[in-house]
């Protein structure tokens, strides 16, 4: 077991001590937003199918999957010793069987007060229901505990996420060089996506879109002669953790709406960029992006963004968060707006380390829109 995870699983053993608990179960699938918890101190997720690490006070950590196969990654690829399986990986209904076996062992080992990671926010209300009817003592959702744990990175934690980054920045250069009115948009995507595969990337998800919203997967519709286009890079990178870079192209000569809608999105960017820093409320990260495009009749697209790690974080960016930023957090900002008509649209990401005295953009704070 590394150093980092060991030290995971030290706070772990501190937290479930100041909270009362005798185990814990931390749940995860092989999706993004949904694969951190289990990787975080696992090191290895499956494809699509759950997989869950338990810990039981004063005990060496177990982790459990449904297939032979991930037993096998698993302790190829992972970081926990005892590695365990139960089921034939059916993704449609393979879990009574290892969830019969997490909870034997848990009750074996008498806990009286147990927590579980996604009990009410990832798992299946089958699942929850199966741990609440057959552990025997209290089953409670730990999932802030974890969620805590993650939002503080250590400094090799942060180095990580610099990493993955540097090859979302290498893979998006290759937007710059093959958008061109007439090329389909997945055709384009795809040389992002080679860049981003060939440095070793778990997962990627590139977009590429001409209209309001950004979140279409590439399709075989071209690019215009003119237009406003946002491009995004998402990747999990090979060491686990995942990171968000977005940017803007003017394609041909721009109209003023969409230079008003592009620049908008400019200034939200620029505006965060001068504001991030310890102890600034994440709400006002939220109010000076909303604040560069009240002179436009615009949309929100999607939320203005989250912490990032190994999987999505907390906090989430917006108005009503109480969250303050601190030193050890890592955030993806992607302000996301359309004009109200819904013909156009733009979005910009990028991912900042929160220092002792500063935040550090890891595109280097530069978000103009790049014509082409």
């Amino acid at each position: 077991m590394s150093t980092l995870i060991k030290d995971k699983f030290d706070l772990l053993d501190e937290k479930m001590e100041a909270g009362g608990f005798d185990a814990f179960i931390i749940y995860g699938r092989g999706v993004v937003t949904q694969y951190g918890y289990l990787y975080y101190f696992a090191n290895y997720y499956p494809v699509l199918r759950p997989g869950f690490v338990v810990k039981v006070k004063g005990e060496e950590p177990i982790v459990f999957y449904t297939t032979r196969a991930d037993r096998y990654l698993a302790k190829e690829k992972g970081t926990i010793k005892d590695v365990r399986f139960a089921g034939i990986g059916d993704v449609v209904d393979s879990k009574n069987g290892i969830l019969g076996e997490i909870t034997s062992y848990i009750n074996e080992q008498g806990a009286k007060r147990t927590g579980v990671c996604g009990l009410e926010t990832l798992m299946t209300h089958n699942e929850a229901q199966f741990l609440k009817d057959n552990i025997e003592g209290d089953v409670v959702d730990g999932t802030n505990v974890i969620q805590e744990m993650k939002a503080l990175k250590w400094e090799e934690e942060q180095e990580a996420v610099r990493e993955t980054f540097r090859i979302a920045e290498e893979s998006h250069a290759a937007f710059e060089a093959n958008i061109a009115p007439g090329k389909p948009f997945a055709e384009v995507a795809a040389e992002v996506d080679k860049i981003a595969r060939a440095n070793g990337c778990i997962s990627t998800l590139i977009f590429l879109e001409d209209g309001p919203y950004f979140l279409r997967k590439p399709t075989l519709d071209t690019v215009g002669e003119s237009g406003l286009v946002t491009a995004f890079t998402e990747i999990v990178g090979p060491n686990g953790t995942w990171v968000e870079k977005g940017s803007l192209f003017g394609v041909g000569e721009l109209t003023e709406g969409e230079k008003a809608v592009g620049e908008a999105c400019v200034a939200a960017m620029e505006a965060v960029r001068d504001t991030m820093k310890p102890g600034v409320k994440v709400s006002e990260l939220a109010r000076v992006i909303s604040e560069q495009s009240t002179h436009l009749d615009v949309n929100p697209g999607i939320w203005h963004g989250h912490g990032v790690g190994v999987d999505h974080d907390i906090p989430i960016i917006r108005e009503d968060s109480d969250a303050v930023i601190e030193p050890g957090m890592v955030l993806s900002v992607h302000p996301n707006i359309s004009n109200k008509d819904e013909t156009v649209g733009a979005s910009i990401a990028d991912v900042f380390l929160v220092h002792d005295d500063h935040a550090e953009s890891l595109s280097g704070g530069n978000y103009d829109i790049t014509y082409l």
